[in-house]
């Protein structure tokens, strides 16, 4: 992977081996970088520069990044599966693999969850077709997935706990 960012490498090194500092403790880090940190995504991006235009033109489907996360949408599982191939031959030789914990091709209509929301298609009841069904086209909307909502209930509840003998 050091071999396609094209930046200072001692400075690079320098940053990835810099460790953390949590809660006044300083942690070095000894495989790769902490989870949530700056230079990941950085990293990341720089990494991957070309492959929006390498999926475009092989398969017509356009990668979405954000932070360190990646997501494509098709028209179809034959082009998905296609385009996946691509980003699996784009990134192997730089270093990086896919996450198969992370990875999966799925209709829209059942959802994907990425950075804390949910992306998913219903059917419009006013765009029916000929034999009463909704078409393929409908609303694509975007909420708060579950696993955040959750986290965020229990935050909530945590905090309320510890403030209930507190004065108003």
């Amino acid at each position: 992977m050091m071999n396609n960012i094209p930046i200072n490498k001692y400075v690079l090194k320098q940053w990835l081996n810099s460790g953390i500092i949590e809660n006044g403790k300083t942690s070095i880090t000894d495989t790769g970088v902490p989870q949530g940190g700056p230079i990941s995504p950085t990293i990341f991006n720089i990494v991957l520069n070309g492959i929006e235009d390498l999926t475009m033109k092989v398969t017509g489907v356009f990668p979405i990044r954000y932070a360190d996360d990646i997501i494509l949408f098709a028209n179809d599982a034959k082009s998905l599966e296609k385009c996946k191939q691509v980003v699996i031959d784009f990134i192997q030789p730089r270093g990086l693999q896919l996450n198969s914990a992370k990875s999966e091709l799925r209709p829209i209509e059942r959802g994907v969850d990425i950075l804390g929301y949910n992306l998913r298609e219903y059917a419009d009841a006013t765009k029916v077709g000929k034999v009463g069904k909704p078409t393929k086209r409908g609303i694509v909307l975007v909420k708060p997935s579950i696993q955040a909502i959750n986290n965020f209930k229990r935050n909530v509840k945590s905090k309320l706990k510890v403030l209930t003998n507190a004065p108003a």
